[in-house]
């Protein structure tokens, strides 16, 4: 190979790499967009425009990063790592703050009420995250989904892990205060870029004020239910009118994942949190 066919390739292989990480992921709002212009209302972050979340599996884009999850024995404690290709944990100080806190972990039970929670780890000297279990999910097989932002690139990463520990019951469903009366879509159709307008009531169709939860009027993730560790979206709402109404309605752009049936769960905040889940179906 000549000198100037290897510069070319050389190149080549530059130009790959600089477009393939514009392409990673960036923030629960803009996954797989490079530009991220959120819109900022009273303090409150808004997805911009132009922003989707997509559905991924983080094994199957292969994060540089390996989630390990252990369980005490009575389930009620848990303990994280984010091991880099070097072997070493990510600690405090190598996570940046994104949506107010370092780490969301989301756990979610397979199977039985099919319950979730959307933790936030705490950062111990060893490298380890340390986290409560809710006790609705101990003692049940676990999924484990984390993203986080790396502080040197600030790029975000995903990780999975599945765990299962304790012999604590579970499966106990929440009672909820607020509902979900009704959530419309744009399209069903797998691959599509869909609207998911969620609209909200009060006990008994009383008004529902919407607070900030983490920097956002709501958090939305989705889960398969037919399918176990296919992955997740982590989504944030987008600013369409009818966030502060009486019974608020919260819109949620995402890139439909593949047919089937999937949990939509709803963090959302009145004065207390809460965690609302309905049923999303794709089509083909």
């Amino acid at each position: 190979m000549t000198p100037r066919s290897q510069a070319l390739l050389i190149s080549a292989f530059a130009v790959v790499g600089f477009f393939g990480l514009r392409a990673l992921p960036d923030t629960q709002c803009a996954f797989l967009h490079a530009d991220h212009q959120p819109v900022i209302v009273d303090g409150v972050e808004f997805c911009g425009v132009n922003e989707e979340a997509n559905f991924y599996s983080p094994k199957a884009l292969q994060f540089p990063v390996e989630l390990t999850v252990a369980l005490s024995e009575d389930g009620a404690k848990g303990e994280l790592r984010l091991i880099k290709e070097d072997g070493l944990s990510y600690y405090a100080h190598e996570v940046a703050v994104s949506h107010t806190q370092k780490i969301h972990l989301h756990l979610r039970q397979l199977g039985g009420v099919r319950a979730y929670a959307h933790l936030h780890p705490v950062p111990t000297d060893d490298g380890s995250w340390r986290f409560d279990v809710p006790v609705g999910l101990r003692g049940a097989a676990l999924e484990a989904y984390v993203d986080f932002a790396d502080a040197r690139t600030s790029r975000v990463m995903l990780a999975q892990a599945g765990t299962k520990a304790g012999m604590a019951p579970a499966g106990l469903a929440a009672e909820h205060r607020n509902v979900i009366v009704a959530m419309e879509a744009s399209t069903l159709k797998a691959g599509a870029s869909a609207t998911l307008r969620v609209r909200l009531s009060g006990p008994e169709g009383k008004p529902l004020k919407l607070m900030p939860i983490m920097g956002a009027l709501g958090h939305a993730v989705v889960f398969s239910a037919d399918r176990p560790f296919a992955g997740y979206a982590h989504m944030h709402p987008t600013l369409e009118g009818g966030e502060y109404d009486p019974n608020p309605a919260l819109s949620f752009r995402l890139r439909l994942p593949p047919p089937g049936t999937y949990d939509f769960w709803l963090n959302l905040n009145d004065g207390r949190e809460e965690l609302l889940r309905t049923t999303l179906v794709v089509t083909p």
